[in-house]
Protein backbone atom coordinates (compact mmCIF):
# COMPACT_ATOMS: atom_id res chain seq x y z
CA UNK A 1 0.00 0.00 0.00
CA UNK A 2 1.08 3.76 -0.38
CA UNK A 3 4.18 4.29 1.43
CA UNK A 4 7.06 6.65 1.28
CA UNK A 5 8.61 5.94 -2.56
CA UNK A 6 12.07 7.12 -1.34
CA UNK A 7 11.68 5.29 2.57
CA UNK A 8 12.19 8.78 4.17
CA UNK A 9 9.64 11.19 5.76
CA UNK A 10 7.34 13.05 4.02
CA UNK A 11 7.29 17.14 4.97
CA UNK A 12 3.86 17.01 3.55
CA UNK A 13 1.54 14.78 2.45
CA UNK A 14 -2.32 14.76 2.22
CA UNK A 15 -4.58 12.35 0.28
CA UNK A 16 -8.46 11.83 -1.36
CA UNK A 17 -10.37 9.06 -1.84
CA UNK A 18 -11.83 8.61 -5.72
CA UNK A 19 -15.21 6.90 -6.27
CA UNK A 20 -15.40 4.74 -8.98
CA UNK A 21 -17.14 6.32 -12.44
CA UNK A 22 -16.51 7.18 -16.15
CA UNK A 23 -14.92 10.68 -15.98
CA UNK A 24 -11.80 10.10 -17.47
CA UNK A 25 -10.90 12.82 -19.91
CA UNK A 26 -7.08 11.07 -19.79
CA UNK A 27 -6.08 7.90 -19.16
CA UNK A 28 -2.23 6.88 -17.48
CA UNK A 29 -0.07 4.31 -19.62
CA UNK A 30 2.78 2.03 -18.92
CA UNK A 31 4.60 2.53 -22.26
CA UNK A 32 5.42 4.47 -25.20
CA UNK A 33 2.56 5.89 -27.97
CA UNK A 34 3.32 4.04 -31.04
CA UNK A 35 3.83 7.16 -32.72
CA UNK A 36 7.55 7.00 -30.88
CA UNK A 37 7.78 2.86 -31.14
CA UNK A 38 7.93 1.20 -33.90
CA UNK A 39 4.52 1.61 -34.78
CA UNK A 40 2.21 -1.00 -33.00
CA UNK A 41 0.24 0.12 -29.80
CA UNK A 42 2.10 -1.89 -27.20
CA UNK A 43 0.85 0.42 -24.05
CA UNK A 44 -0.79 -0.70 -21.00
CA UNK A 45 -3.32 1.36 -19.10
CA UNK A 46 -2.85 1.38 -15.55
CA UNK A 47 -6.14 1.29 -13.96
CA UNK A 48 -8.76 3.35 -12.25
CA UNK A 49 -7.42 4.95 -9.06
CA UNK A 50 -9.18 4.64 -5.37
CA UNK A 51 -6.95 6.63 -3.92
CA UNK A 52 -4.90 10.04 -4.70
CA UNK A 53 -1.79 11.04 -3.01
CA UNK A 54 -0.07 14.23 -3.15
CA UNK A 55 3.17 14.28 -1.48
CA UNK A 56 5.77 17.03 -1.15
CA UNK A 57 9.38 15.25 -2.32
CA UNK A 58 12.84 16.92 -2.49
CA UNK A 59 12.68 17.06 -6.41
CA UNK A 60 8.78 18.46 -6.41
CA UNK A 61 5.27 17.67 -5.38
CA UNK A 62 4.01 14.38 -6.83
CA UNK A 63 0.28 13.51 -7.49
CA UNK A 64 0.25 10.03 -6.95
CA UNK A 65 -2.53 7.25 -8.13
CA UNK A 66 -3.24 4.24 -6.40
CA UNK A 67 -5.51 1.42 -7.52
CA UNK A 68 -8.54 -0.28 -4.95
CA UNK A 69 -5.92 -3.21 -4.74
CA UNK A 70 -2.93 -1.06 -3.81
CA UNK A 71 -1.30 -1.07 -6.85
CA UNK A 72 0.25 1.93 -8.22
CA UNK A 73 -2.03 3.99 -10.98
CA UNK A 74 0.16 6.44 -12.23
CA UNK A 75 2.42 9.91 -10.97
CA UNK A 76 2.52 13.42 -12.40
CA UNK A 77 5.27 15.80 -11.39
CA UNK A 78 4.04 19.43 -10.12
CA UNK A 79 5.46 22.81 -9.46
CA UNK A 80 2.72 23.41 -6.31
CA UNK A 81 0.28 21.24 -3.92
CA UNK A 82 -2.61 23.12 -5.88
CA UNK A 83 -1.24 22.31 -9.17
CA UNK A 84 -1.64 18.65 -8.14
CA UNK A 85 -5.28 19.75 -6.77
CA UNK A 86 -6.34 21.30 -9.92
CA UNK A 87 -4.76 17.97 -12.01
CA UNK A 88 -6.58 15.53 -10.02
CA UNK A 89 -9.61 17.59 -10.57
CA UNK A 90 -9.20 17.80 -14.18
CA UNK A 91 -8.75 14.18 -14.43
CA UNK A 92 -11.56 12.92 -11.95
CA UNK A 93 -13.67 15.59 -11.36
CA UNK A 94 -16.12 15.37 -8.90
CA UNK A 95 -15.59 11.98 -8.45
CA UNK A 96 -12.16 13.23 -6.14
CA UNK A 97 -13.35 13.27 -2.55
CA UNK A 98 -12.14 15.62 0.42
CA UNK A 99 -7.85 16.57 0.94
CA UNK A 100 -6.92 14.94 4.55
CA UNK A 101 -4.05 15.87 6.12
CA UNK A 102 -1.71 12.30 6.22
CA UNK A 103 0.44 12.93 9.68
CA UNK A 104 4.00 11.78 9.28
CA UNK A 105 3.77 8.64 11.33
CA UNK A 106 1.52 7.44 8.93
CA UNK A 107 2.56 4.52 6.97
CA UNK A 108 -0.63 2.23 5.19
CA UNK A 109 -2.69 5.74 3.88
CA UNK A 110 -5.20 3.57 2.81
CA UNK A 111 -5.93 1.87 5.81
CA UNK A 112 -5.35 5.51 7.37
CA UNK A 113 -7.89 6.81 5.13
CA UNK A 114 -10.63 3.91 5.40
CA UNK A 115 -10.49 4.64 9.18
CA UNK A 116 -13.95 4.83 11.08
CA UNK A 117 -15.02 8.11 11.93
Amino acid sequence: MPESESGGAHPSRIAAAVKPGSHKPSIHWVGFPPEVSDGADKRVALPWPSLLVISTENDGIFLVRYAPDGEFAGDTWHQTIDEAKRQATFEYGELVGPWTAIPSDVQDIASFMNRPS
